[in-house]
């Protein structure tokens, strides 16, 4: 008989004692990773998540927490970047090429739930909510989703494009969505056929080059900079100014062995 986990039914199973969680005071998302519930404020442990060889845990972080210690390639600014190519309006993903972290809700929520979407096979809608079922077929996991069914199956679809799209970039395929070593292994919902054709058709021809949309974000923070030293602090500064103390920024924070 398949199983269902929920945010609820954690809570219920920690109060209880029915559940046994690891307790830890610190986790770095990584290829282990399954999923995660926002157990919300009243909780001693706020996190509850669930880990490929570890099992359960419990954390006293948020899963908010969780995502800002990511260490991605290119950075939260690339993430953003490519949410505003696609034309995506709400922040619900997070890629890595390899596998992508998703939220049911957006990442401004109240209470963020997490899954890892390489880690899930199939999704369907219960009660209004969002049931997705794991690699093996056996557990089952739902997630609250306030805006119905559809909202969150569309959103899976732009999880799977920017995850697509951001793996393209470091694999350096022009004119190809994904990675081909990218995709191996178990049918899931990142890199199943029927979200796949959908991402490649949308794809096509927008593929811009990695060393573009970073030297993009470079000048919106050097922008961002100026703007700050000049309105914010009255600084009166020269354009020469600026490249000069950004220059020498860059060569104190180049890593050295």
């Amino acid at each position: 008989m398949m199983t269902v986990y929920s945010r609820e039914y954690y809570q219920a199973g920690l109060a209880e004692g029915k559940i046994k969680a690891k307790k830890l005071d610190k986790y770095r998302l990584g290829p282990d990773f399954i999923l995660a519930y926002d157990l919300g404020p009243a909780a001693s442990y706020r996190t509850l998540l669930v880990d490929r060889k570890q099992g359960e845990i419990v954390l006293r972080a948020t899963t908010k927490t969780l995502l800002a210690h990511e260490d991605l390639p290119g950075g939260y600014p690339l993430q953003d970047k490519l949410y505003k190519l696609l034309g995506i309006r709400e922040q619900h993903v997070i890629s890595a090429g390899h596998g992508a972290i998703f939220s049911p809700e957006s990442f401004h929520a109240g209470l963020v739930d997490l899954v890892a979407l390489q880690r899930m096979r199939g999704m369907e809608a219960c009660q209004g909510g969002l049931l997705m079922t794991d690699l093996a077929g056996v557990n089952c996991y739902f997630f609250q989703v306030k805006r119905g069914y559809a909202n969150a199956s569309r959103q899976v679809k732009e999880a799977v494009e920017h995850n697509a799209l951001y793996c393209s970039l470091f694999h350096g395929l022009a004119g190809q969505v994904g990675c081909p070593v990218c995709r191996q292994g178990d049918w899931n919902l990142l890199y199943g056929p029927s979200y796949q054709q959908a991402v490649e058709a949308d794809l096509a021809g927008r593929i811009p080059s990695l060393r573009q949309l970073l030297a993009e974000i470079k000048a919106e923070e050097k922008a961002v900079l100026k703007q700050i030293l000049l309105d914010e602090l009255g600084l009166p500064l020269l354009p020469d100014d600026l490249d000069y103390a950004l220059k020498q920024a860059e060569k104190k924070l180049l890593f050295r062995i």
